[in-house]
């Protein structure tokens, strides 16, 4: 048989003709890797997205309904050019939302925030 090499690990090994990689272990990390690789985009934008939300539930639990100043979610980390929807409630009012937590921001960068449940 002939040595091939293993295109993860770049060692040789010897196998069957249509054999790719030396183990199981190598076949999987090559294809994660790969996976990883295509998908980089969209994990950082779930990392951002996942934040937000985290962000919005925590300030939601001492806030409430109360509104609160933009700057406070801000220097939280929160980025308010990711959101998943925006939310039409019946009321009228437009909510940006982030997955079931949403926002609304006033004229003078005061920010309400409530629970998909709560505005519909």
């Amino acid at each position: 048989m002939k040595l091939k090499k293993c295109p993860n690990c770049k060692e040789d090994f010897e196998g069957r003709r249509n054999k790719k990689f030396c183990s199981v272990s190598c076949k999987n990390q090559h294809h994660n890797e790969e996976y990883r690789n295509a998908n980089h985009s969209v994990f950082n934008i779930n990392k951002v997205l996942h934040k937000n939300r985290v962000i919005l539930k925590d300030l939601f639990k001492v806030y409430r309904s109360s509104a609160i100043p933009l700057n406070i979610l801000e220097a939280h980390g929160f980025n308010s050019k990711f959101h998943t929807h925006l939310f039409n409630a019946p009321s009228g009012e437009r909510y940006t939302m982030v997955y079931e937590i949403g926002f609304k921001t006033s004229f003078d960068n005061q920010v309400h925030i409530v629970e998909l449940d709560e505005v519909g």
